[in-house]
């Protein structure tokens, strides 16, 4: 990576080799701009780009298109997907999974879309707080153990797949390669491996490049959508950016919805959602739809409750504190009792 950070070009893009062998900087073709399908969106500036703004721009622009058009999946903003290494036991993990997912079939689409266009509008006023002063390098924009290959004496040897391998900002370079368990920060020891390299290298890394290139990491994970933890980024890119530790962020979310603004772009999602809903249902099966939730648990009627306290607090998050906090409060009971016992006296703020 640090004799990466020895080539310097004069624009953000791909290399295109032309007929007579040389190679130019042409459109970008970064997984944020064209991965998960985001390739068909014809509105997206895809450069080349002579400054990192307009780089930081257009993959925002391009997440939000995302988040408006496409299928979100297992992508729910203020509820995070539960992380295994957050759980003592692996039964604790799966519960929490099956609530998770029971919650996030009745939560809203159109709810939940609003959220990431929410959060679009906080990343564009951040990019200024995003901007380094370095040049720009090539970086490798999937680079995990799996593109790795090393030799018996665990000496690199080869790194594959530089298919979308393109020129960006320095500090894009130094955010550390994600681990295939993306969920979590790397650890310290990794962070302090990794730009040893640099060091060892002879490159001169000033403290405020890797401060940035800490933000960097958590926004380029977020405008991917590549880790289910979408909510767990944002709040730590907005923590290091604003140098505060937030505990409002539902609250300001819900804030810009109720503006001009957000109640317009609310309805239009709402239209979509409608329409989409009328298509599914022509094909849909009756008996599908009634059977959803024959013979479950509790599950549906927490997922309502839960669905309610979130329309009722405007702080909430369905996060980690909440399935550990739900699992034990069902523990002592029959499924029964617990249930009314969870109805009558659950947290709305999910701790």
């Amino acid at each position: 990576m640090s004799r990466l950070a020895e080539m310097h070009f004069d624009k953000i893009g791909s290399l295109f080799e032309d007929e007579n062998g040389s190679y130019s900087i042409g459109e970008c073709l970064t997984p944020s701009l064209i991965w998960q399908l985001r390739d068909e969106l014809e509105i997206i500036d895809r450069g080349p780009f002579d400054q990192e703004s307009q780089y930081f721009y257009s993959m925002i622009a391009a997440f939000v298109a995302h988040a408006k058009e496409f299928y979100l999946g297992p992508h729910i903003f203020f509820a995070p997907t539960p992380d295994s290494s957050q759980y003592p036991y692996w039964a604790s993990f799966k519960e929490a999974v099956g609530r998770w997912r029971t919650f996030g079939s009745i939560f809203g689409d159109s709810k939940n879309r609003l959220s990431f266009c929410i959060a679009g509008d906080f990343l564009s006023e951040m990019v200024p707080r995003l901007i380094s002063t370095g040049p720009f390098v090539l970086s490798h924009p999937d680079l995990h153990c799996g593109n790795i290959f090393v030799d018996d004496d665990f000496n690199i040897t080869s790194i594959i797949d530089w298919s979308s391998a393109s020129t960006g900002p320095l500090t894009e370079l130094l955010a550390i390669p994600e681990r295939n368990d993306s969920f979590l920060p790397p650890k310290e020891s990794l962070v302090a491996a990794f730009r040893s390299g640099f060091c060892q290298g002879g490159q001169t890394i000033e403290p405020e490049q890797w401060r940035t290139a800490d933000k960097i990491w958590h926004f380029t994970r977020l405008v991917r959508m590549l880790s289910v933890q979408d909510y767990v980024h944002f709040k730590a890119l907005y923590d290091i950016v604003y140098e505060k530790d937030a505990d409002d962020i539902p609250q300001v979310f819900y804030e810009r919805s109720k503006d001009e603004r957000g109640r317009a772009l609310y309805a239009e999602l709402l239209q979509d959602e409608m329409e989409w809903e009328a298509k599914e249902e022509q094909t849909r099966k009756k008996e599908e739809d009634n059977d959803r939730y024959v013979n479950k648990s509790e599950e549906p009627a927490i997922a309502m409750k839960l669905k309610l306290m979130s329309e009722m607090n405007h702080n909430f998050i369905a996060d980690k504190r909440l399935w550990q906090w739900i699992e034990k409060a069902l523990r002592p009971a029959d499924s029964t009792e617990s249930c009314v016992q969870l109805a009558e006296n659950i947290d709305p703020i999910g701790k």
